[in-house]
């Protein structure tokens, strides 16, 4: 309902009176950043709980034995995935926190009227419904599996240039971007590059939060967790449709991918911050 849009905007600069400090603990990682020089650079997984490592910048995997190739791409991306979902769980978990005061507080604190904003405004939304199906990740074989197949498991020039291992299109002159060698008819094509390999998956999912062509993906995948079943509503993602979700089926079912879904980033390096929301008064 637009009325609780309406709320927030109307309600931001207006406090809430207590008797105590209001507080809540946010979760974060602490990324480990590092930077690829070499195939021996990439940090191998030793189990099922790895360190988050986030690469600055990588090397084209194209001349790499297959078996090798497909390895140290699923090393390269998986813990910037990882990352990438921990922020979106952390985003829910506050929404719903702010659902929660809501129930018994008709005035939303000023920090959490402004969060919801900016959500709403990134997130093209203005229902907390909505925000938080938008905002829900899907499991990390079906992002290892749309990765592989747009850049070829790490062989693309836009991915060893710009990281971008999507391939997703940059429509706006000033951002840092990389010209295609190929255009199509008489125009330019040109895709953005990004300063890390977490960044483009954060732009990924972003663009799925928000494009209208994944609406059915998105309302789906709130209430399933099942990758080869979701697959088939990704078929607007690509101009072939079902050809296209047919081969990323066979893609992550042939690569046994969705063993990654059960991959956890390790605790010793995921943080609690606790954010004050309200002084006493």
């Amino acid at each position: 309902m637009r009325s609780i849009f309406i709320l927030i905007l109307g309600l931001t600069t207006l406090l809430v009176s207590c008797e105590k400090p209001i507080t809540y603990k946010e979760s974060s990682v602490l990324s480990q950043y590092a930077t690829i020089n070499q195939k021996e650079d990439i940090f191998s997984f030793t189990d099922t709980c790895i360190t988050p490592y986030v690469y600055t910048k990588v090397i084209s995997l194209r001349d790499l034995p297959v078996i090798e190739k497909k390895q140290k791409f699923v090393e390269m991306l998986l813990p910037s995935i990882l990352v990438a979902k921990h922020d979106l769980f952390a985003k829910i978990k506050r929404v719903e926190h702010i659902q929660l005061w809501q129930e018994t507080n008709p005035i939303l604190l000023e920090k959490d009227s402004l969060f919801l904003s900016d959500l709403f405004k990134t997130y093209k939304c203005n229902e907390l419904p909505e925000l938080k199906r938008r905002l829900k990740p899907h499991p990390a074989s079906i992002v290892l599996g749309q990765a592989a197949l747009e850049s070829g498991w790490g062989s693309s020039r836009f991915f060893k240039e710009g990281n971008n291992v999507f391939g997703i299109w940059s429509y706006h002159a000033g951002e840092n971007r990389i010209k295609a060698l190929v255009g199509r008819d008489s125009t330019s094509i040109y895709v953005r590059s990004y300063e890390s390999i977490e960044n483009s998956v954060e732009d990924y999912f972003k663009t799925i939060a928000r494009v209208n062509a994944y609406k059915e993906f998105r309302i789906e995948r709130y209430n399933c967790e099942e990758p080869l079943k979701l697959v088939s509503f990704l078929n607007r993602y690509s101009e072939v449709g079902e050809i296209y979700t047919n081969k990323l089926k066979q893609l992550i079912e042939s690569n046994d991918l969705t063993k990654y879904d059960t991959y956890v980033i390790k605790e010793e390096f995921l943080l609690e911050k606790e954010i004050l929301l309200s002084e006493a008064i």
